[in-house]
């Protein structure tokens, strides 16, 4: 037997901080996907870089109460196009359409809220494994709020050489700066729940450079001030960061902007000797997709 599912990418977050009591975020998925396929075999080789896939599928035999022995004879296919280690959910996509492809394998079909907790229990989580945008608290693995909004905006990313291993920036104690931070944060929420409510691009933008230019104070990125300010003159909503990566979303309503000027503007403003790749791709639905073949 043989299952494929593949889950997207984000580009960072569109808010991430203390909300409340505890820190959450708002991801937003990208066209850009980590696609998996499980498959029975008799000898079935592991690729040893891909242990986060292997725990998902046993933790995944685990939750339904299945036998582990099942996974001895499971082969892990991972095709991805989602880069590593820049604070674009590569980790989170592996492991949920693992997981995922893992319940079908087995005859079940798992929802959003019980993925989360199986991701969460190896790593923290990007709330990409959701349809709809969605305050999550990544930590704990629980779904806070949902919006029924989907958004169509184009995103301009903005990635360097520069890699962060979200578990090694995790151990570090920024508990001090995310407090500092939190007024700034909570009004990006609260710019975003009207922005939702009123389904209007302007206040989604809004929201993300105020949580981006917060985050300075956690993980800066270079020249995001410029960046904010070129984005806005060619007409933009505005620029999110990966609040635990490397990368930078300018966030377009789309076919409103066009990207070889904003490309050129950049370059002029020798902001790619900090971003060696711009590439284009827009804001998608969330969730795990099992592919029928």
């Amino acid at each position: 037997m043989r299952v494929k599912a593949k889950c997207p990418a984000s580009c960072g977050e569109l808010l991430q901080g203390m909300i409340g009591t505890n820190e959450k975020l708002i991801s937003y998925p990208v066209d850009i996907f980590s696609q998996v396929v499980i498959e029975e075999r008799k000898n079935p080789k592991r690729d040893m870089g891909r242990k986060k896939a292997t725990e998902a599928m046993y933790r995944t035999l685990a939750y339904y109460g299945e036998a582990q022995e099942i996974g001895d004879s499971l082969m892990i296919e991972i095709q991805s196009n989602i880069p590593i280690a820049k604070g674009m959910a590569s980790s989170t996509a592996d492991i949920a359409a693992t997981a995922a492809a893992t319940a079908a394998l087995i005859g079940k079909k798992i929802d959003s809220d019980a993925l989360a907790k199986i991701c969460v229990g190896i790593e923290p989580t990007d709330s990409t494994i959701y349809k709809e945008l969605t305050l999550f608290d990544h930590l704990k693995g629980i779904r806070i709020e949902t919006f029924d909004w989907s958004p169509a905006v184009d995103v301009l990313i903005l990635e360097s050489d520069h890699v962060l291993d979200t578990q090694v920036f995790r151990k570090s104690d920024y508990s001090k700066e995310r407090m500092e931070v939190q007024p700034q944060v909570e009004e990006a929420f609260r710019i975003f729940k009207e922005g939702a409510l009123k389904r209007e691009l302007s206040l989604l933008g809004k929201a993300a450079i105020v949580s981006s230019l917060a985050n300075q104070r956690i993980l800066p990125k270079n020249r995001l001030e410029e960046i904010i300010e070129i984005a806005i003159q060619h007409g933009c909503l505005g620029v999110n960061v990966a609040h635990s990566g490397t990368v930078v979303g300018i966030l377009m309503e789309r076919d409103k902007v066009d990207a070889q000027q904003l490309k050129g503007a950049l370059r002029n403003k020798n902001v790619f000797e900090h971003y060696n790749k711009a590439y284009c791709t827009k804001m998608i639905q969330g969730g795990v997709r099992i592919i029928e073949e």
